[in-house]
């Protein structure tokens, strides 16, 4: 997440807000950090100018349901896209491929 305004401001980053969703190339929704794990508290930062904020997530590469029900069964080889959420705010779809 990236300050692009020209002014500091107050954003809560916290895991609460925070979604990462990764698609199928076909768009099918594959897994989500809120669907097992969701995250929870409340992290205010001030953030100036160009400021960014980094956070690292790990993903066991396996599917995923909202309230983590189905089976966690592992994704195969193949393209997939991620995107980011922080409450209303997305992120473009980023590409990355899983390899077998």
């Amino acid at each position: 997440m990236t300050n692009t305004g020209t002014q500091a401001c107050q954003r809560d980053v916290s895991g609460s807000l925070q979604t990462f969703i990764v698609f199928g190339s076909d768009g099918t929704r594959i897994w989500s950090t809120a669907d097992c794990f969701p995250g929870q508290g409340t992290e205010v930062r001030e953030l100036t100018p160009g400021q960014q904020v980094q956070y690292t997530i790990k993903w066991s590469g396996t599917m995923s349901a909202p309230g983590c029900t189905g089976d966690r069964t592992p994704i195969p080889a193949g393209g997939y896209t991620v995107v980011g959420q922080l409450g209303a705010l997305s992120s473009p779809p980023a590409p990355f491929t899983v390899t077998g």
